[in-house]
């Protein structure tokens, strides 16, 4: 697929925040709910992010756990949950279970984030992490059948798939992009388990510790009609995994370019 853009393309020099080494192979947890825990469980790594757009064979779904589409929304307003639910759910949806060939696919639940700083969960995820904790590939899509009144015995022998797709809206990516980490250069003991919450409601979720050799990719300038899906989980051991992201600061933007705003969807795949 054609992923031409005219804008200026460039590999980035940047920091990104990785778990902290101390806790890797830790038997305690650490726990990130908010920017001070993040910062205290985290620690910042310089790292180069390359443009996908510059590399002579471009990164897919399968193996390096990311890849960029072609995608034009069925809505422009991302304001109203009801329009989004309605309308950009089966759309997003159709279009992963045609690019993954999957026989179902369901959403789960989506995330707006902007500029706005007064919610953690909403801003711009300033750490590398995974969305759900690895060892639950499986039964978080055993749970979701159920959720759905779906019988689990006709999915006795299904495989699953969960993927994020992010999509820029209003404005041309320009301030805080999207970083994945290439599901290729991961190995099995960089991915540890962290706690997503505080002392009251939280669930576990999965974060690399920093290992020499990590590559890191992103898109410059991603426009409204383009999406990317990132790989979470996947119980089907020949492909890749996972793709940890994160945004990060691309020093080379412009100071007065309009903030960075995007939807991410949230899915499992069924195959069948």
């Amino acid at each position: 697929m054609k992923h031409m853009n005219p804008i200026k393309q460039h590999d980035v020099p940047t920091k990104v925040r990785y778990l902290a080494p101390e806790w890797r192979d830790s038997k305690e947890l650490a726990r990130i709910f908010d920017r001070d825990s993040r910062r205290a469980n985290t620690v910042l790594t310089d790292v180069l992010v390359r443009d996908a757009r510059l590399e002579d064979s471009l990164p897919v779904l399968d193996s390096s756990g990311f890849e960029l589409f072609d995608f034009n929304s069925p809505i422009k307003d991302f304001s109203a949950d009801d329009a989004i639910t309605a309308h950009y759910y089966p759309a997003i949806a159709q279009f992963v279970r045609i690019q993954t060939g999957a026989d179902e696919v369901y959403v789960s639940q989506h995330l707006i984030r902007t500029e706005d700083k007064s919610n953690f969960n909403k801003a711009y995820a300033r750490f590398v992490h995974c969305d759900y904790s690895m060892s639950t590939a499986r039964s978080a899509s055993l749970t979701l059948i159920e959720n759905r009144k779906l019988d689990p015995r006709d999915y006795k022998h299904a495989d699953f798939a969960w993927y994020n797709s992010w999509q820029p809206f209003d404005n041309v990516v320009q301030q805080n992009p999207l970083a994945m980490l290439d599901a290729r250069t991961i190995e099995a003991s960089d991915i540890q388990e962290y706690v997503y919450g505080g002392y009251g409601k939280s669930s576990k979720s999965s974060i690399p510790a920093y290992r020499e050799g990590h590559q890191f990719y992103y898109y410059a300038n991603m426009t409204p009609d383009e999406v990317l899906l990132i790989k979470q989980m996947d119980t089907r051991t020949e492909r890749a995994a996972v793709a940890p992201h994160t945004s990060f600061i691309d020093s080379n933007s412009p100071v007065d370019a309009p903030p960075r705003r995007s939807i991410e969807v949230r899915m499992m795949a069924v195959f069948k």
